[in-house]
């Protein structure tokens, strides 16, 4: 899932697909962002 800059509206890859280039279905939009999952990795310290 992606996130767009401009409109904030989630993007799949599917949708993706379906423009030539990368860009928001709905508005045009170039910025998009991966949505990452919430979980916090925790990592022991040395």
């Amino acid at each position: 899932m992606y996130r767009c800059h401009k409109c904030h509206k989630d993007v799949t890859p599917e949708g993706l697909k379906a423009l030539p280039g990368v860009k928001c279905p709905y508005c045009g939009g170039r910025i998009l962002y991966k949505i990452r999952p919430p979980v916090v990795k925790r990592v022991k310290g040395v």
